[in-house]
């Protein structure tokens, strides 16, 4: 076990809750029938969006970072690492993790960085800093903050993404600790066939000053097939037997919050139920990378999970990239 326990964990959200009835209206102006398919196989009800004019996804970030500094009774100055992961930072210059650590006053002796491995990313960030902080003498306290602003990408012509998203960032301390918890085992499934299916910017970095229409550079997105669910699955159950474990001995599994089909694919898969598996994105929409955190801070606040607990948490990226941890609170 790769040990550090979880100081605390924060959310920051939109304060603007928009309902399916604005999305079904708008295809339905469009000649488009969706509601069968945003509410029963996507799974949305609402989602919290942001003041576009006030906020992005580094001041969400901010906001989550010092509610999470605040739970845990602590500073800025007493970080010794900053992750942020996003897909598309308000800044890659200097990266937006100098700004979340000026902003929460962070010291000179942290290490700070952006990761971008679409919305597997801050589920990777999790691994990345339990197995560092194994190796390293110098880090005991580390914050990972996740922000993907989607909406601002999004094609109003596509139904496959439009009124999928919501606005939200996650923050969690982490701390280095001699108790039996923290990272038990990962593992991770590529099928990249499918790595043209979702493209940000459509157009590509190379022609972004070229555009004479700026929608071309909103995201181009191809439903792909579900053959990874199978991966997913086999990929949990293999980390559970290594470990001695069964689905049974998992307190809460904290799925991608992309489709709520995909979650009833895989609860039949794993023979779990929605208990053990909690769903959110009803109503916070889907929020990319934060989304499986945001399901543990929800298992959290319910009481759902308790220290020591074992956590599965599984996230799908883009290219149809998976990730699935093993942990224990």
């Amino acid at each position: 076990m790769f040990k550090a326990s979880i100081c605390s964990i924060e959310v920051y959200h939109g304060s603007k809750i928009v309902g399916n009835e604005f999305y079904i209206e708008h295809f339905k102006k469009r000649g488009k029938d969706v509601e069968h398919f945003l509410k029963d196989v996507i799974g949305r009800d609402k989602r919290y969006l942001i003041d576009t004019d006030k906020e992005n996804s580094l001041t969400m970030a901010i906001c989550a970072a010092k509610g999470a500094l605040d739970k845990a009774n602590l500073k800025g100055a007493d970080l010794d690492m900053i992750i942020f992961s996003s897909q598309l930072p308000e800044y890659i210059a200097p990266p937006s993790s100098i700004h979340i650590h000026s902003e929460i006053g962070g010291k000179q002796e942290c290490i700070c960085y952006d990761m971008n491995a679409n919305c597997s990313g801050m589920t990777m960030a999790y691994e990345h800093v339990c197995k560092y902080m194994s190796v390293s003498e110098n880090i005991h306290k580390a914050l990972i903050v996740g922000c993907d602003y989607i909406n601002m990408t999004v094609d109003e012509e596509n139904e496959n993404c439009y009124g999928h998203y919501g606005d939200a960032a996650c923050a969690v301390i982490l701390e280095s600790t001699q108790e039996d918890c923290g990272l038990v085992a990962s593992k991770y499934a590529v099928t990249s066939v499918a790595h043209n299916n979702v493209l940000f910017p459509g157009c590509g970095f190379s022609n972004l000053f070229k555009l004479s229409d700026i929608n071309q550079m909103k995201i181009r997105f191809t439903p792909s097939e579900k053959i990874w669910l199978q991966i997913s699955a086999d990929n949990i159950k293999d980390i559970l037997q290594k470990n001695n474990l069964q689905t049974s001995d998992i307190k809460m599994f904290c799925f991608s919050q992309y489709v709520y089909r995909n979650i009833e694919i895989l609860r039949s898969l794993l023979g779990i139920d929605d208990k053990t598996s909690l769903y959110i994105g009803d109503e916070y929409g889907y929020t990319g990378t934060t989304s499986p955190f945001i399901v543990l801070y929800e298992s959290l606040k319910k009481n759902l999970i308790k220290k020591g607990d074992y956590v599965v948490m599984w996230a799908l990226a883009a290219g149809n990239e998976n990730v699935v941890i093993l942990f224990r609170l």
